[in-house]
């Protein structure tokens, strides 16, 4: 029996009717066509559809899906299926709690975007998903960070996003993340400080943390070659990357600032304004931050402040 012929039997039982004729009579068609789409072997038009839609108080896109599954090929039923399900999900939706329909707005449109292998989140929920990037890792995470300082106590990082990576490490996700310094940045105590705060709290949670600094990888050709590829897909100035069991890549597009509080003076913090999720074999090579940490003429494994500070000191004094 067709998924169709239930339809048409239970408007013959809603509406107490004994017989294929009284069945055709209610819905305004020939008896013999009746009989045949009670028994699977014909399938209702469109309008005749609708009808019966009506009938039953369902809605008549569940039965126009059915109506076409019915009368498709055995190879195309599965296609149908999934878009009957889906159709089920969206028709069940509640209105109410005004989150439901907005966060299955959401689902729908990270799915229709699944195709091209690529997820754009924008704002608070950007900064949300690479919390949520890092619940899913199991083995490993190599990171390259220029905008570093959003790792800073009061910055959006910290502490949700630390506190995930905390987590990981516990679980044996091997982590590496790279700094990235530069000769403006190193000299101003401050920000000196703020490095060694950021480097200090990675380093206490679990994370293999490196640093570099800028005006020295920028001497590096693969290094250059490495930022081309990332600003041809769009990354931003300042890069922040993480790849994640080999498998997937996050990256900023954009950052911007917010102020912080209501009460008194507002605290200014940089947010993640885009972040592109990608799955994209070319891109998970060409895009990789794993090779950086080879680059030991230029990268530095943290081993605490006063190593730090001495090698800070080299490439001051490197620097004309």
């Amino acid at each position: 029996m067709s998924e169709m012929a239930t339809y048409l039997e239970a408007v013959k039982e809603r509406y107490d009717l004994g017989s294929d004729y009284a069945l055709a009579e209610k819905l305004g068609i020939a008896q013999p066509d009746a009989n045949l789409m009670r028994r699977g072997l014909k399938v209702p038009k469109p309008e005749l559809c609708i009808k019966i839609a009506k009938l039953l108080n369902k809605n008549p896109v569940e039965l126009l899906l059915i109506a076409q599954k019915d009368k498709a090929p055995s190879s195309a039923k599965e296609y149908w299926t999934l878009a009957q399900t889906a159709v089920a999900v969206m028709l069940h939706v509640p209105k109410t709690p005004k989150y439901i329909p907005k966060k299955v707005e959401a689902i729908g449109r990270e799915l229709r975007q699944l195709e091209a292998q690529t997820l754009t989140y924008e704002g608070a929920e950007a900064n949300a998903e690479a919390v949520r990037l890092v619940h899913t890792a199991e083995r490993s995470i190599d990171a390259l960070m220029e905008r570093w300082n959003i790792w800073k106590k009061g910055e959006a990082l910290y502490p949700n996003y630390l506190l995930a990576n905390q987590a990981a490490a516990k679980r044996g996700v091997v982590i590496r993340r790279l700094l990235v310094l530069t000769h403006e940045q190193m000299l101003q105590e401050a920000v000196v400080n703020d490095a060694i705060q950021v480097m200090g709290d990675q380093q206490r949670v679990g994370i293999n943390i490196f640093y570099a600094f800028r005006e020295e990888l920028d001497r590096s050709p693969a290094f250059r070659r490495f930022e081309e590829d990332y600003r041809r897909q769009g990354a931003a100035r300042d890069l922040n990357a993480a790849m994640f069991d080999r498998e997937i890549l996050i990256f900023s597009q954009s950052y911007g600032q917010m102020d912080l509080g209501v009460v008194g003076p507002p605290t200014p913090i940089t947010m993640i304004n885009q972040l592109e999720i990608t799955w994209k074999p070319e891109l998970l090579r060409d895009l990789d931050p794993a090779p950086l940490f080879d680059m030991t003429r230029y990268v530095f494994e943290y081993s605490g402040p006063h190593a730090f500070k001495m090698e800070l000191a080299r490439f001051m004094r490197s620097v004309p």
